[in-house]
């Protein structure tokens, strides 16, 4: 990849990471009860960026790809704050685990139920534009 790209392509993710910091604080002004994580907001800003083809996936792939590269850099100190607090699981451990359990299958509940609407959504529009077109064929 050419350095100009390369450097091109984090122009493009700090933009989007300081368009999502402004947001996540506006958002905690206006709403103090409801935090907005930045991370959240950017990959939320990446997603509709790249959908409504404002950056093409070029535009950002190789940028993409060296942050995958190192992702596990990023459990490390999780890690070690988890091992720093042995005596805390020890004493809730279970209730931790249970936790995890239904936060996870909250989650993954959560998601099939609007990738369910996403895709009822898709076919009931792919319905009504063919009942168009076919109302336009007959005229």
């Amino acid at each position: 990849m050419k350095k100009g790209a390369f450097i091109k392509q984090i122009v493009i993710y700090g933009l989007i990471l300081l368009a999502s910091s402004l947001i996540a604080n506006l958002a905690n002004k206006l709403w103090p009860a409801f935090p907005m994580p930045t991370p959240l907001i950017g990959m939320i800003m990446l997603y509709l960026l790249l959908t409504f083809k404002v950056v093409k996936l070029e535009q950002v792939a190789g940028v993409s790809n060296f942050f995958v590269q190192f992702i596990s850099l990023i459990f490390i100190p999780s890690g070690i704050a988890l091992v720093t607090k042995l005596d805390v699981l020890k004493v809730e451990g279970v209730q931790i685990v249970i936790v995890i359990i239904v936060s996870t299958l909250m989650l993954l509940l959560f998601t099939a139920g609007i990738a369910w609407i996403l895709i009822q959504v898709k076919e009931w529009l792919a319905a009504r534009r063919s009942s168009n077109q076919m109302e336009v064929e007959e005229d």
